[in-house]
């Protein structure tokens, strides 16, 4: 995946999807070790791209969701009469990364392996299950690298080693990772980064605004706090009416 830079008013909602596949005869450098954190860029396997996403300067980018292959351990798994492993559920958890720093931690703030499949579930229809929610969303500002890394903890070579299969055919997946997420570029992303800075939830529908209102502003004075702290006051009174309107506002326990 190559996130390209511009300097146009760009908004994309975007996805990307890795998956791994059997190639037949085992090969074990062909498949990640159980519970290894690998990359789904740059780690090696699957339809890695061998590059770091990095947000360039003229970037702003939002993750709205992730979600991995469902499975624990043990699941049920089929072997054909042959020794073909025709289905495999991993035990798979992903956790996203920003620079060095774990998005997912422990109740002790200690980085941990992530959320499960089993709580993120992709492709959606292997259970009846919501996509799980990221919100807040995650955002990454320019000259930021992130990374989305899994961990199996289905061992598919101590499988192997046992004799309990001897090849993967091509048609069988082994794992899938999944992310959403929306890139706001060019002049958007300077819209994007002036929101933060107001509290404003970052959203294709508050940067469309403020674009807006900078236009129906033009030749106002605009660059005083005034200004951006009336904005701010307004798109969340705004967006509260149309969520109440809709029957979508968030609980606040401070209300």
């Amino acid at each position: 995946m190559v996130l390209k830079g511009g300097f146009k008013m760009t908004i994309r909602s975007q996805m990307y999807e890795w998956e791994l596949f059997g190639n037949g005869a085992f090969v074990a450098g062909d498949f990640p070790v159980a519970g290894r954190e690998v990359s789904i860029f740059t780690g090696g396997f699957g339809n890695f791209v061998n590059e770091v996403s990095m947000v360039r300067d003229t970037e702003f980018i939002v993750i709205n969701q992730i979600g991995c292959t469902p499975g624990v351990s043990p699941q049920e798994s089929i072997v054909s009469g042959g020794g073909a492993l025709t289905k495999w559920i991993p035990n798979m958890l992903i956790q996203f990364v920003i620079g060095t720093t774990g998005y997912y931690r422990d109740p002790q703030n200690v980085y941990s392996s992530g959320v499960s499949g089993m709580a993120s579930p992709y492709p959606k229809s292997i259970q009846d299950l919501p996509y799980y929610d990221l919100w807040p969303p995650i955002y990454i500002i320019s000259n930021q690298t992130w990374d989305i890394r899994y961990k199996f903890f289905n061992d598919l070579h101590g499988a192997f080693d046992d004799g309990y299969f001897t090849s993967i055919p091509p048609s069988t997946n082994i794992g899938r990772v999944w992310v959403n997420y929306t890139l706001f570029n060019g002049t958007d992303s300077l819209i994007a980064n002036r929101l933060l800075s107001l509290g404003i939830p970052i959203t294709i529908d508050s940067v469309e605004w403020f674009r807006k209102l900078l236009l129906k502003s033009k030749g106002l004075e605009t660059d005083t706090f005034k200004f951006y702290l009336r904005t701010a006051q307004e798109y969340r009174d705004e967006d509260n009416r149309v969520n109440n309107l809709l029957g979508l506002k968030r609980y606040n326990p401070n209300e």
